[in-house]
């Protein structure tokens, strides 16, 4: 009698594990027997991100961005300098400073897309903060965009131009600023660049044997930059192109300058050559 109950017992339970395993659900069903529909566990809501800075005080940020600044990591300083501009306790000479170093990080990092973010930066600079002891600065900065965005010689010069147009207002509007040396050095980049594309249409006229053409933009460029570095192959071009309208005389100005000048030039052999040709009429006689 006590082993059927035992094993009574056990098959009991042995079939209550089964249908809980075969039917996990079962365990909640309606009155009447019908399987009550699972409720949706409500998700825990998000926490909100934390901001490893929100102990840093403003300055200790601005600080810490100009640092990255310094270590080249360009991106995160301006996130940083963001995040300056923020908070509520940024006093407004904190936040010029904080314009001026995301110009800064943008111009630094480079690229064409940069380099327009920062001239964008500097000029909005120089608009709102026109007295700041930094106004120099961002001129200077403001000059080295347009130059960095300069296209080779033999292509459209606008960029140089405005370069130019920039970074000789350092002497003009800040003749005392430490800008004005390096600004100046700076702006004969730029005029080197427009000199070498005068001349390059020079020569292309004086190649086709245009010679009214040649002489009119090789004399722009003596005129206009005296400082430029091919002037003994320019004194060449001109002086034959001059040859070539008929003007020997003055034609035979520039080859004796160019002689003068230049007498280890590899140019002044031809000059040279030239000098020894019969001097030509106004009507192409010798």
């Amino acid at each position: 009698m006590r082993h059927c109950r035992h094993s009574g017992f056990r098959w009991a339970v042995f079939i209550a594990v089964a249908l809980l395993v075969a039917a996990p659900g079962c365990a909640k069903r309606a009155p009447d027997g019908t399987r009550l529909p699972k409720v949706a566990k409500t998700p825990k809501p998000a926490k909100p991100p934390t901001d490893r800075y929100s102990k840093y005080t403003t300055q200790e940020i601005f600080d810490l961005a100009m640092k990255k600044l310094e270590h080249k990591s360009y991106f995160k300083s301006r996130e940083l300098l963001q995040k300056v501009l923020g908070r509520q306790d940024t006093t407004p000479d904190l936040i010029a400073r904080v314009h001026m170093g995301l110009a800064d990080a943008y111009f630094r990092d480079g690229g064409l897309l940069n380099l327009a973010e920062a001239l964008s930066r500097y000029t909005n600079f120089l608009t709102f903060y026109p007295n700041d002891a930094r106004a120099d600065y961002a001129q200077y900065q403001l000059g080295l965009c347009y130059l960095r965005q300069a296209a080779s010689p033999d292509r459209d010069q606008t960029q140089a131009r405005k370069a130019l147009a920039e970074l000789t207002k350092i002497e003009a509007t800040y003749p005392n600023s430490e800008y004005v040396a390096a600004a100046d050095k700076e702006a004969s980049k730029a005029r080197e660049l427009l000199a070498e594309h005068d001349f390059r249409i020079g020569n292309f006229y004086f190649r086709r044997k245009a010679y009214t053409g040649a002489v009119q933009r090789l004399r722009e460029v003596l005129e206009g930059y005296p400082g430029y570095s091919r002037k003994d192959r320019l004194y060449l071009i001109l002086g034959q192109s001059l040859i070539g309208l008929k003007k020997d005389d003055e034609g035979r100005l520039y080859l004796e300058k160019l002689v003068a000048e230049f007498p280890a030039s590899r140019w002044a052999e031809d000059a040279r050559e030239f000098l020894k040709r019969p001097v030509q009429t106004a009507n192409g006689g010798s």
